[in-house]
């Protein structure tokens, strides 16, 4: 893009989104994490209600639009659908309880973001309504799950009921989860698609071996329809419930 470069990356990008942060960047920022921070993070996430916390340091392909933050990695967080959301009609009203989440959400992630600062570490949010960054592929990256038809991050506990927020970090020693073994997830939606078939807007277009998101027929954002979601087996069902009918789809074709 040709832009200027900061101590937080692309001025441009920065600029389209606010920092909310009540504690200031650190002139000279901390680039190792030891195990007493990472521990108290953990404690931190569950004492604020979140469900999990990951780290990723290859963001190269997962930025939105134009955005280049300059930062080479992000702590992961998740946070659980409201039940309310999922209950209520698509429209105002579940679109207000969407946007409760996302205003919860994000100011915890800022909360986050500040302990991280406090501890000398530079930071920049990426809150869970933000367009920064491909939140699905990022918690599938971080080991949190996997990707599944509907473009919505399945997981094991939480199945798609789950939102994703992001804190950049330039860290160079993160605790990275070197496997993920939930690959499985994306062949066992091959033989599902129940999403796609939910889509009362169609957005969900199936070709030979992927299905495409026309995010200019979706409306999870603009009136928090959940569809996708609620007859999603992941949601509906426990998830080793879900492994057990894969593993015998599995040994079926095998035969």
């Amino acid at each position: 893009m040709g832009s200027k470069k900061s101590c937080c990356g692309n001025i441009n990008s920065v600029n389209k989104y606010p920092d909310n942060s009540k504690v200031k960047n650190p002139n000279k920022p901390n680039l190792n994490i030891d195990d007493n921070i990472i521990n108290e993070l953990k404690s931190l996430i569950k004492k604020l209600g979140l469900l999990d916390i990951a780290y990723i340091n290859d963001l190269n392909d997962l930025w939105l639009e134009d955005n280049d933050f300059g930062f080479n990695g992000a702590i992961v967080l998740t946070m659980e659908m409201y039940d309310k959301i999922l209950s209520t009609n698509p429209g105002s009203l579940a679109k207000s309880f969407n946007d409760e989440l996302y205003e919860n959400f994000g100011n915890l992630t800022y909360e986050v973001s500040d302990f991280l600062r406090l501890n000398g570490f530079e930071t920049f949010v990426a809150p869970p309504n933000g367009d920064i960054i491909n939140f699905s592929k990022l918690g599938e990256r971080a080991g949190l799950g996997c990707v599944g038809k509907s473009g919505l991050l399945i997981s094991p506990s939480f199945g798609p009921k789950e939102k994703i927020s992001a804190i950049l970090v330039n860290i160079s020693n993160l605790p990275i989860e070197k496997s993920n073994n939930y690959s499985w997830i994306r062949e066992y939606c091959n033989f599902c698609g129940k999403c796609v078939k939910a889509c009362p807007h169609n957005a969900l277009i199936k070709n030979k071996d992927f299905v495409d998101l026309d995010s200019s027929s979706c409306v999870g954002c603009s009136e928090a329809c959940t569809e996708c979601i609620k007859v999603c087996p992941f949601y509906l069902k426990a998830y080793d419930d879900v492994k057990l009918k894969f593993d015998k789809i599995s040994d079926l074709l095998s035969r």
